[in-house]
């Protein structure tokens, strides 16, 4: 009787479970063939096609799905997260078949300004997007061309007549499995002056098809970011707010005399971002001078620091007193730059709160004749300049070119804005170096 009674028990009981099981099943997959958004298996999905030709999308358990579509017109659709990020990192595995024109890509949009954007991994016949390419970097190894395409009066996110960017990084090495640190894109584009919104809608991994047939089966899952450098590690970020009057202006980041970033400018002030190991002095640079063309640089900021423009004691591509160059403007009129002194800044102390020794002169000046005067007074240089002298460089320790300053008078003054410390000011004299005439404690 006992063991009846347990046998009637594990009927309902199995019974139980395998409706569960059933129940659970069907939640799991999911095959949806008209236009929506939700969430499924703990992740967001989009999906939106045109309505031409067939195609569906089955969500599958967790981060997977899986396409297939007939004769499309266009349709995109995928997993992923109802918000996006600029530092996302995406696992993304599994088969994709583009057929004569689908790609498999990161996909999202943001407001503010209105722009989509795509990292496109895979592809089929027809490499997107049919523009010309604005240059090529290197991500998670391998190599992208960039592009930035302009839609007018097309569908978007905020209705059916917008006008917006679509920001692209295509993969030349086609690949259906891998990691894509979402960051690296960010600042590719970023260094074209193809800034994103600041509001961030939704971002997924898409599969989209545009008048083709073909199918997709995509897993993915959130990778882990790289780790943050350690405090004084190298990584600095700097960041330059900027305008151009014409929309075609060039401008350079230059740090110790290196260019960091090109950027194009547009009409309208934006940020322009730049991360960068390199130490040295700073120079937001106008590289194409030409009519109806100016640049106004309204400031820099060094790890979070601001340094204004119109605070600045160098400006060689302002136009003052009827000539080329001046100081403590936030225009630049001819090719030139404005000098926003040194990336690692952080203070400054007094010089005279240093004292120096023969002992203290590098290697690399150690067979030269060094003078010991110090024209530098609470981080201000001040020197008389002899003709025919036509610039001063401050130099390191190291023998890096911290700093270089136009002379355009027999009188110099400049805010150095260097690290407290020691240094080697060297004159150029007709573009040739002249041995080392002091040493400058900052």
């Amino acid at each position: 009787m006992k063991t009846h009674l347990h046998r009637l028990w594990r009927i309902p009981t199995l019974l139980f479970i395998t409706l569960f099981l059933s129940s659970f099943a069907s939640v799991t997959a999911q095959t949806i063939c008209s236009n929506q958004t939700g969430t499924h298996g703990g992740y967001y999905y989009s999906w939106w096609s045109d309505g031409a030709g067939s195609a569906c999308i089955t969500m599958g358990a967790n981060g997977n799905y899986s396409t297939s579509w007939s004769n499309v017109n266009n349709f995109v659709g995928g997993k992923g997260w109802s918000t996006g990020t600029a530092n996302r990192v995406v696992n993304f595995s599994g088969s994709f078949n583009g057929g004569s024109n689908g790609y498999l890509c990161l996909y999202g949009w943001t407001r503010n300004s209105l722009v989509e954007y795509y990292v496109v991994e895979n592809y089929g016949a027809w490499t997107p997007p049919g523009a010309q390419s604005a240059g090529t970097f290197n991500s998670d190894g391998g190599t992208y061309n960039l592009y930035r395409t302009l839609r007018q009066n097309a569908p978007c996110i905020d209705g059916n007549n917008c006008t917006f960017y679509q920001y692209w990084s295509v993969r030349t090495s086609k690949r259906s499995s891998g990691t894509i640190t979402f960051a690296n894109h960010v600042a590719a584009w970023a260094s074209k002056g193809w800034n994103l919104g600041s509001s961030w809608a939704y971002q997924i991994m898409a599969t989209e098809g545009y008048q083709s047939s073909g199918n997709s089966n995509i897993t993915i899952s959130t990778g882990t970011p790289p780790p943050n450098p350690p405090p004084g590690g190298g990584n600095n970020t700097i960041v330059v707010r900027a305008r151009g009057t014409n929309g075609s202006e060039s401008i350079q980041l230059q740090v110790n005399n290196s260019t960091i970033q090109t950027w194009t400018l547009g009409t309208s002030m934006q940020n322009y971002t730049a991360t960068t190991s390199a130490t040295g002095g700073i120079n937001v640079r106008f590289t194409n001078d030409a009519s109806n063309r100016d640049v106004q640089v309204d400031y820099i900021q060094v790890n979070g620091s601001t340094r204004q423009a119109e605070s600045q004691t160098t400006n060689t591509g302002v136009y003052q007193n009827g000539q080329c160059g001046g100081s403590n403007s936030e225009w630049m009129h001819c090719n030139g730059y404005i000098g926003f002194g040194n990336v690692t800044a952080s203070g400054r102390l007094p010089a005279d709160d240093l004292i120096v020794e023969k002992k203290e002169i590098p290697d690399f000046l150690s067979d030269q004749d060094v003078s010991f005067e110090n024209p530098v007074r609470n981080g201000v240089l001040n020197m008389k300049v002899t003709p025919e002298v036509t610039e001063v460089r401050i130099i390191d320790f190291s023998g890096r070119t911290m700093k270089v300053i136009p002379v355009t008078s027999d009188v110099l003054t400049e805010e150095l804005s260097l690290t407290r410390g020691l240094y080697i000011l060297q004159t150029v004299k007709s573009g040739q170096k002249l041995k080392p005439e002091r040493l400058v404690i900052e």
